[in-house]
């Protein structure tokens, strides 16, 4: 009677809990799939500071592309989904003096003022755009630049686009990082980003950041082909290596 009773109680702060904080839940895991085309969702945001719980996100770009990084969008003429979200002035000018400088020479500050959506606007305006792009839930993998920040504050302001999302993320500064290791010589000669600090400069930025390391430091399929084959040779009794490994986690 005892441990039933605790049974129901778990049960019943598990139920509420979720209701209560929809952006803490972690997705149930599917079926892996390996492959380029799935969809990398390129998103950069610009906030009112790096502090995920007292700041906010004032800007945000959204760029869908394949796996060899085309633009999936062909009918918008800006190709993308960008936005401005409101904030009051009192917010913006308690702004650190690096987002002051930025965000004031770019002229964010003033089309934040001058915005009138608000956050759950934009976040419905951003869902519907990855639903006509990657109609199914959980499918299209979010990237970027330390997109892990990004990700922190959509949890908080934008849950339910973080929920329709791959719980993995493509993080072109990994890349980096590894390669600055690795081959620092190459590393060297890393075309250099403006730095506009604006949310779609930024995204259009990591892009063509990944499919420069994509040309010049990551060995492309047909480079590797021999070292697959070889290795695939010696596991005759095994699936291939260069196939998908599907498995269920549970």
């Amino acid at each position: 009677m005892f441990r039933s009773g605790i049974g129901r109680a778990l049960s019943y702060l598990s139920r509420t809990q979720a209701k209560s904080q929809p952006y803490l839940l972690k997705p149930k895991l599917r079926k892996m799939e390996t492959s380029n085309t799935k969809p990398l969702v390129w998103i950069d945001c610009e906030m009112t500071g790096l502090d995920h719980v007292n700041d906010e996100i004032i800007e945000i770009c959204c760029i869908v592309t394949d796996g060899e990084l085309k633009n999936l969008d062909t009918e918008t003429k800006e190709q993308c989904y960008e936005s401005v979200v409101h904030c009051p002035k009192e917010k913006l000018d308690a702004m650190d003096q690096w987002c002051l400088d930025h965000h004031g020479s770019s002229g964010l500050m003033d089309k934040v003022l001058a915005s009138k959506k608000t956050k759950e606007q934009v976040e419905e305006e951003l869902l519907n755009y990855l639903q006509k792009w990657i109609p199914e839930k959980r499918v299209g993998i979010l990237a970027g630049n330390s997109v892990h920040m990004d990700r922190l504050f959509m949890l908080k302001d934008f849950p339910r686009v973080v929920q329709y999302l791959h719980y993995r993320i493509v993080d072109v500064s990994s890349i980096m990082e590894v390669a600055r290791r690795h081959n620092p010589s190459l590393t060297a000669v890393v075309p250099k980003k403006e730095a506009a600090h604006t949310a779609k400069s930024d995204i259009l930025e990591s892009i063509s950041q990944l499919q420069w390391y994509m040309d010049h430091y990551l060995k492309s399929e047909e480079e590797t082909k021999e070292f697959v084959e070889s290795q695939n040779e010696k596991r005759p009794s095994e699936e291939p290596i260069d196939q998908p490994q599907k498995k269920q986690c549970q």
